[in-house]
Protein backbone atom coordinates (compact mmCIF):
# COMPACT_ATOMS: atom_id res chain seq x y z
CA UNK A 1 0.00 0.00 0.00
CA UNK A 2 2.96 2.56 1.18
CA UNK A 3 4.59 4.12 -1.60
CA UNK A 4 7.85 1.94 -2.53
CA UNK A 5 11.21 2.97 -1.24
CA UNK A 6 10.28 4.96 1.92
CA UNK A 7 10.93 3.42 5.14
CA UNK A 8 9.19 5.50 8.01
CA UNK A 9 10.46 4.21 11.17
CA UNK A 10 11.14 5.22 14.88
CA UNK A 11 14.33 3.17 16.10
CA UNK A 12 14.59 4.95 19.49
CA UNK A 13 16.01 2.88 22.05
CA UNK A 14 13.30 3.66 24.47
CA UNK A 15 11.10 2.18 21.78
CA UNK A 16 13.04 -0.61 21.11
CA UNK A 17 13.10 -1.68 24.74
CA UNK A 18 9.67 -1.59 25.15
CA UNK A 19 8.57 -3.74 22.00
CA UNK A 20 11.28 -6.39 23.14
CA UNK A 21 9.57 -6.41 26.62
CA UNK A 22 5.93 -6.95 24.96
CA UNK A 23 7.51 -9.82 23.20
CA UNK A 24 8.88 -11.36 26.16
CA UNK A 25 5.96 -10.56 28.55
CA UNK A 26 2.99 -11.88 26.26
CA UNK A 27 3.19 -15.08 24.15
CA UNK A 28 3.83 -14.16 20.50
CA UNK A 29 -0.02 -14.00 19.04
CA UNK A 30 -0.66 -11.85 22.15
CA UNK A 31 1.91 -9.77 21.52
CA UNK A 32 1.62 -9.15 17.81
CA UNK A 33 -1.99 -7.53 18.94
CA UNK A 34 -1.14 -5.16 21.22
CA UNK A 35 1.53 -3.66 19.24
CA UNK A 36 -1.15 -3.67 16.72
CA UNK A 37 -3.98 -1.94 18.76
CA UNK A 38 -1.55 0.26 19.81
CA UNK A 39 0.04 1.19 16.54
CA UNK A 40 -3.47 1.69 14.73
CA UNK A 41 -3.62 4.52 17.21
CA UNK A 42 -0.45 5.74 16.89
CA UNK A 43 -0.14 6.28 13.03
CA UNK A 44 -3.41 8.08 13.29
CA UNK A 45 -2.54 11.47 13.16
CA UNK A 46 0.12 10.61 10.58
CA UNK A 47 -2.74 9.27 7.81
CA UNK A 48 -4.68 12.57 8.71
CA UNK A 49 -1.92 14.60 8.08
CA UNK A 50 -0.98 12.66 4.78
CA UNK A 51 -5.02 13.42 3.60
CA UNK A 52 -4.24 17.48 4.55
CA UNK A 53 -0.99 17.13 2.08
CA UNK A 54 -1.90 15.00 -0.67
CA UNK A 55 -2.16 17.41 -3.72
CA UNK A 56 -5.91 17.43 -5.34
CA UNK A 57 -5.16 17.01 -8.90
CA UNK A 58 -7.72 17.09 -11.67
CA UNK A 59 -9.31 13.34 -11.04
CA UNK A 60 -8.67 13.75 -6.81
CA UNK A 61 -7.43 9.74 -7.08
CA UNK A 62 -4.28 10.47 -5.48
CA UNK A 63 -6.06 11.98 -2.12
CA UNK A 64 -8.45 9.25 -2.28
CA UNK A 65 -6.33 6.28 -2.10
CA UNK A 66 -4.63 8.05 1.04
CA UNK A 67 -4.76 4.93 3.73
CA UNK A 68 -3.37 3.76 6.79
CA UNK A 69 -3.03 -0.28 7.56
CA UNK A 70 -1.75 -2.34 10.31
CA UNK A 71 -0.11 -5.69 9.53
CA UNK A 72 0.19 -8.52 12.50
CA UNK A 73 2.94 -11.11 12.51
CA UNK A 74 1.77 -13.58 14.86
CA UNK A 75 4.05 -16.20 14.67
CA UNK A 76 6.91 -13.56 15.32
CA UNK A 77 5.32 -11.58 18.32
CA UNK A 78 5.47 -7.87 16.13
CA UNK A 79 3.12 -6.19 13.88
CA UNK A 80 3.97 -3.22 11.50
CA UNK A 81 1.95 0.41 10.72
CA UNK A 82 1.94 1.82 7.00
CA UNK A 83 0.59 4.68 5.92
CA UNK A 84 0.74 5.72 2.07
CA UNK A 85 -1.85 5.04 -0.89
CA UNK A 86 -3.63 1.83 -1.92
CA UNK A 87 -2.19 -0.61 -4.04
CA UNK A 88 -3.71 0.92 -7.97
CA UNK A 89 -5.88 -0.80 -10.35
CA UNK A 90 -7.96 -3.34 -8.15
CA UNK A 91 -11.33 -1.54 -7.78
CA UNK A 92 -14.15 -0.42 -10.31
CA UNK A 93 -13.48 2.73 -12.49
CA UNK A 94 -15.11 5.34 -14.10
CA UNK A 95 -13.92 7.83 -16.45
CA UNK A 96 -12.34 10.63 -14.53
CA UNK A 97 -13.38 13.68 -16.95
CA UNK A 98 -14.86 12.18 -20.04
CA UNK A 99 -11.27 10.87 -21.13
CA UNK A 100 -9.10 7.30 -20.67
CA UNK A 101 -8.06 8.50 -17.45
CA UNK A 102 -10.22 6.59 -14.68
CA UNK A 103 -11.22 7.65 -11.43
CA UNK A 104 -11.46 5.32 -8.38
CA UNK A 105 -10.53 5.23 -4.40
CA UNK A 106 -7.75 3.19 -6.18
CA UNK A 107 -6.09 4.88 -9.08
CA UNK A 108 -3.12 6.13 -7.61
CA UNK A 109 -0.89 4.99 -10.15
CA UNK A 110 0.94 8.07 -10.13
CA UNK A 111 1.94 8.44 -6.55
CA UNK A 112 5.70 7.91 -6.92
CA UNK A 113 5.78 10.19 -9.67
CA UNK A 114 4.36 12.90 -7.04
CA UNK A 115 6.74 11.56 -4.06
CA UNK A 116 9.95 11.40 -5.87
CA UNK A 117 9.18 13.64 -9.22
CA UNK A 118 10.08 12.78 -12.69
CA UNK A 119 12.55 12.92 -15.51
CA UNK A 120 12.15 15.36 -18.50
CA UNK A 121 10.48 14.12 -21.00
CA UNK A 122 10.32 15.43 -24.65
CA UNK A 123 7.17 15.03 -26.79
CA UNK A 124 8.87 14.05 -30.15
CA UNK A 125 5.77 13.04 -32.48
CA UNK A 126 5.37 14.81 -35.38
CA UNK A 127 1.25 15.58 -35.53
CA UNK A 128 0.97 15.83 -39.13
CA UNK A 129 -3.11 13.98 -39.92
CA UNK A 130 -6.55 15.36 -40.51
CA UNK A 131 -8.79 15.76 -37.25
CA UNK A 132 -12.10 17.49 -36.87
CA UNK A 133 -12.54 20.23 -34.64
CA UNK A 134 -15.71 20.99 -32.58
CA UNK A 135 -17.61 24.38 -33.30
CA UNK A 136 -16.42 27.25 -31.50
CA UNK A 137 -16.65 31.53 -31.58
CA UNK A 138 -13.58 33.03 -32.09
CA UNK A 139 -12.87 36.73 -31.03
CA UNK A 140 -11.61 38.95 -33.46
CA UNK A 141 -8.67 41.66 -33.23
CA UNK A 142 -11.94 43.77 -33.62
CA UNK A 143 -13.65 42.49 -30.85
CA UNK A 144 -15.92 40.77 -32.93
CA UNK A 145 -16.72 37.25 -32.04
CA UNK A 146 -17.55 34.99 -34.53
CA UNK A 147 -19.01 31.34 -34.81
CA UNK A 148 -16.89 28.73 -36.01
CA UNK A 149 -18.70 25.71 -37.28
CA UNK A 150 -17.00 21.84 -36.96
CA UNK A 151 -14.45 21.80 -39.45
CA UNK A 152 -11.97 18.78 -40.11
CA UNK A 153 -8.38 20.70 -39.89
CA UNK A 154 -6.11 18.79 -42.95
CA UNK A 155 -3.09 19.14 -41.13
CA UNK A 156 -1.65 19.83 -37.59
CA UNK A 157 2.26 20.29 -38.77
CA UNK A 158 2.87 20.51 -35.17
CA UNK A 159 4.25 18.71 -32.43
CA UNK A 160 1.28 18.61 -29.56
CA UNK A 161 1.29 18.06 -25.96
CA UNK A 162 -2.35 17.72 -24.99
CA UNK A 163 -4.73 16.27 -22.41
CA UNK A 164 -7.41 15.77 -24.70
CA UNK A 165 -8.09 12.20 -25.07
CA UNK A 166 -6.25 11.21 -21.23
CA UNK A 167 -8.42 13.86 -19.46
CA UNK A 168 -11.18 14.34 -21.15
CA UNK A 169 -12.25 17.61 -24.22
CA UNK A 170 -11.98 20.83 -23.62
CA UNK A 171 -12.09 24.26 -25.72
CA UNK A 172 -9.45 26.33 -26.74
CA UNK A 173 -9.92 30.35 -25.93
CA UNK A 174 -8.08 32.81 -26.94
CA UNK A 175 -6.43 35.36 -23.88
CA UNK A 176 -7.76 38.56 -23.91
CA UNK A 177 -4.26 40.15 -24.78
CA UNK A 178 -4.08 38.07 -27.99
CA UNK A 179 -0.69 36.35 -27.37
CA UNK A 180 -1.45 33.05 -26.75
CA UNK A 181 -4.78 29.75 -26.58
CA UNK A 182 -5.94 28.76 -23.36
CA UNK A 183 -7.89 25.50 -22.36
CA UNK A 184 -11.22 25.81 -20.72
CA UNK A 185 -11.17 24.15 -18.43
CA UNK A 186 -7.88 25.93 -17.24
CA UNK A 187 -4.82 24.10 -16.30
CA UNK A 188 -4.32 21.67 -14.82
CA UNK A 189 -7.94 19.75 -15.39
CA UNK A 190 -7.08 20.47 -18.83
CA UNK A 191 -3.67 21.76 -21.29
CA UNK A 192 -2.94 22.48 -24.46
CA UNK A 193 0.71 22.97 -26.67
CA UNK A 194 1.47 23.36 -29.89
CA UNK A 195 4.84 23.86 -31.25
CA UNK A 196 7.26 23.63 -34.83
CA UNK A 197 9.41 21.90 -32.46
CA UNK A 198 9.96 19.07 -30.02
CA UNK A 199 8.35 20.08 -26.95
CA UNK A 200 10.04 19.24 -23.96
CA UNK A 201 8.52 19.34 -20.90
CA UNK A 202 10.70 19.61 -17.83
CA UNK A 203 11.44 17.15 -14.65
CA UNK A 204 8.98 17.87 -11.65
CA UNK A 205 10.51 18.38 -8.19
CA UNK A 206 9.46 15.65 -5.40
CA UNK A 207 6.32 16.54 -4.44
CA UNK A 208 5.47 18.25 -7.40
CA UNK A 209 4.11 21.88 -6.99
CA UNK A 210 4.30 22.38 -3.81
CA UNK A 211 7.62 21.00 -2.96
CA UNK A 212 6.38 18.78 -0.62
CA UNK A 213 7.18 14.94 -1.01
CA UNK A 214 3.13 13.93 1.00
CA UNK A 215 3.66 10.69 2.66
CA UNK A 216 7.28 12.01 3.43
CA UNK A 217 6.29 14.83 4.47
CA UNK A 218 3.00 13.38 6.80
CA UNK A 219 5.97 11.43 8.77
CA UNK A 220 8.00 14.31 9.01
CA UNK A 221 5.42 16.22 11.05
CA UNK A 222 3.90 13.60 12.93
CA UNK A 223 6.47 10.88 13.71
CA UNK A 224 7.02 13.12 17.25
CA UNK A 225 3.61 12.51 18.36
CA UNK A 226 3.53 9.18 16.98
CA UNK A 227 6.77 7.95 19.08
CA UNK A 228 5.03 10.01 21.90
CA UNK A 229 1.69 8.13 21.85
CA UNK A 230 3.67 4.02 21.69
CA UNK A 231 6.09 5.23 24.43
CA UNK A 232 3.04 6.02 26.46
CA UNK A 233 0.59 3.53 25.49
CA UNK A 234 3.56 0.42 25.39
CA UNK A 235 4.37 1.78 28.93
CA UNK A 236 1.02 1.32 30.30
CA UNK A 237 0.25 -2.22 28.47
CA UNK A 238 3.24 -3.37 30.67
CA UNK A 239 2.36 -1.77 33.44
CA UNK A 240 -1.45 -3.22 33.86
CA UNK A 241 0.11 -6.71 32.60
CA UNK A 242 2.66 -6.72 35.40
CA UNK A 243 0.22 -5.85 37.88
CA UNK A 244 -2.41 -8.20 36.93
CA UNK A 245 0.33 -10.89 37.19
CA UNK A 246 0.76 -9.89 40.52
CA UNK A 247 -2.60 -9.67 41.41
CA UNK A 248 -2.95 -13.09 39.80
CA UNK A 249 0.81 -14.49 42.18
CA UNK A 250 -0.83 -12.73 44.95
CA UNK A 251 -4.24 -15.06 44.65
CA UNK A 252 -2.95 -17.97 43.96
CA UNK A 253 -0.35 -17.71 47.16
CA UNK A 254 -3.17 -17.01 49.70
CA UNK A 255 -5.46 -19.68 47.94
CA UNK A 256 -2.50 -22.16 48.75
CA UNK A 257 -1.63 -20.90 52.24
CA UNK A 258 -5.26 -21.44 53.20
CA UNK A 259 -5.99 -24.88 51.53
Amino acid sequence: MAVAGINLNINTEGLKDLKASIRAFFPRKEASEVLAEVIEKAILPSYLRLQEVTPRGPTRNLRSAASMKVVKYPTMGTAVGLIGYRRAGAASSVSARGGSVRAAPDRAFHQWWIEFGTKQRVVAKFSDKPYARRGHQRRMKSGIVADVGPHVVKRQGKYIASSFNRLGPFQLQRASDHSRVQTDPAYPNAFFRASRQPITIPPTPPGGVSGRPPVQTAWDQTQGQVAEYLQRELSLRLSEAWAALRYKNSGSITTTEIL
